[in-house]
């Protein structure tokens, strides 16, 4: 069993609600919260200034996925490894990883999907499929984040929903847009053996500054990740070895 604290942020490209390019301010907003794990959707700018790496020097956290502008990524003080970017089409992106934490694995999704409904649906239908999500070889604890779009049912949700499970925290879920929060655009689900402990939308004044979109902070803890594949009878294996786990 472990506990850690997580974060889902849109930085909007560096830019700040304001529409100037200023990465320090999602940078103090990070270091306010002090989470173990960041989740960063819309990442980069087209100016090359704001990069990730930048922000990881200023938040004290090492950077893992490329800088590509309108990207996802993460800053991690734990390792993370097995990356693989996956374009879900028009727009909409996945980043797929693995965090190794205290000899546990967590599977790790960070996305992005399109504003247009249809668009979205289909995305969400990748999402869903047996190559992402529903690949059986993913048997560990998975945190599935990033920004969903606009909320329409019909359009998507109800295959997440149904498939995925949303934590009961925060109990104030909307985050977008941030100066006025009217719904929750940026969210955050589990499947697995994991749960929220608490969690909040960070509405501080600097946060509202600092993004279109207020990141959503989590403390959460993993149940036993480390399951026992299950073996065929017929399958030998040798004594010698441990049983192949997860973790």
């Amino acid at each position: 069993m472990s506990t850690f604290r997580i974060m889902s942020y849109n930085i909007n490209g560096g830019y700040s609600a304001a529409g100037e390019l200023a990465p320090e301010l999602c940078a103090a907003v990070i270091r306010a919260q002090q989470p173990e794990l960041v989740m960063l959707q819309r990442i980069g700018s087209p100016i090359g200034i704001s990069s990730v790496e930048r922000l990881a020097d200023m938040v004290g956290l090492s950077i893992y996925g490329s800088d590509d502008e309108g990207g996802c990524s993460f800053l991690s003080c734990y390792p993370i490894d097995h990356i693989q970017e996956i374009q879900l089409g028009v727009g909409g992106q996945c980043v797929q990883a693995d965090l190794e934490y205290e000899n546990e694995r967590v599977h790790l999704f960070n996305l992005t999907l399109s504003w247009d409904f249809r668009q979205r649906r289909e995305q969400v239908k990748l999402l869903m499929g047996e190559q992402l999500l529903n690949n059986p070889f993913l048997p560990c604890a998975t945190i599935i984040s990033g920004d969903f779009g606009l909320p329409f049912w019909g359009s998507g949700q109800i295959p997440l929903n149904e498939h995925l499970k949303r934590p009961s925290f925060p109990a104030w879920r909307a985050n977008f847009p941030g100066k006025v929060p009217l719904w929750g655009r940026d969210r955050v689900y589990f499947r697995g053996p994991i749960k929220a402990l608490a969690g909040h939308v960070v509405m501080t004044a600097e946060a509202r500054r600092a993004s279109t979109h207020l990141p959503l902070v989590l403390t959460v803890e993993t149940s036993e990740t480390r399951e026992v594949l299950k073996v065929k009878k017929s399958a030998r294996v040798s004594s010698k070895q441990p049983d192949p786990v997860c973790g």
